[in-house]
C-alpha cells in the first residue's frame, strides 16, 4: 500500500508540474508564435516555420503526451484528496485537445511548411480557441487538484502540534 501511495504522490507532482509547463508553452505558442507568423516575409517564412516545427516535438508534444500517460496512471492510483471525477475531466480535456491537434491543427500547420498561406494561418488562429479553452480548463482542474491535495495538510493535527 505504501508503494502505491508513493507512486501516486510522485506521479501527481510530475503530472501537475508538467501540466502547468505544457499550458505555458501552449499559450506562448498560441498568443505569440501564431500571430508572429503574419509578420514574417514570404521568403523567410518556410525557414522560420520549419524551425518552429522542429522545436515543437521536444518542447510541447512529448511533455503533453507524457501528461496524458500520467493522468491515466493517476486514475489507477489517485492521490487521497483528489476525486476521480477531476482526473477523468482532466483526461477528457487532454484527449479532446489531442484529437483536435492530430486531426486539424497539426495537418494545417504541416501544410504551412510549403509556404506562407495567410488564409490557412487565419483558419488555424480562428479555430484554435477550442484548444485554448480545453487547455485552460485542464490547468484550472490541476490547480483544484493541488489545492484539494494540499488543504488537508494544513488541518492535520500532526502539523499543528509541530508548529506549537
Amino acid at each position: 500500500m505504501k508503494k502505491n501511495y508513493s507512486l501516486s504522490v510522485f506521479a501527481f507532482v510530475v503530472f501537475g508540474c508538467l501540466s502547468f509547463y505544457s499550458y505555458g508553452t501552449a499559450m506562448m505558442d498560441y498568443f505569440l508564435l501564431y500571430p508572429s507568423r503574419f509578420f514574417v516575409g514570404e521568403r523567410e517564412f518556410v525557414t522560420y516555420h520549419k524551425f518552429l516545427e522542429s522545436a515543437i516535438l521536444p518542447i510541447s508534444v512529448f511533455p503533453f503526451l507524457f501528461i496524458i500517460l500520467l493522468n491515466m496512471v493517476l486514475l489507477r492510483f489517485p492521490p487521497d484528496q483528489v476525486p476521480k471525477w477531476l482526473l477523468w475531466t482532466s483526461l477528457v480535456c487532454l484527449v479532446l485537445d489531442l484529437i483536435s491537434t492530430a486531426f486539424f491543427q497539426a495537418p494545417w500547420n504541416f501544410e504551412l511548411s510549403a509556404g506562407k498561406n495567410i488564409e490557412l494561418m487565419q483558419k488555424i488562429t480562428d479555430t484554435n480557441w477550442g484548444r485554448v479553452i480545453l487547455e485552460s480548463t485542464q490547468a484550472i482542474l490541476v490547480g483544484i487538484m493541488f489545492y484539494r491535495n494540499a488543504t488537508p495538510l494544513y488541518r492535520s493535527p500532526v502539523i499543528k502540534a509541530d508548529q506549537q
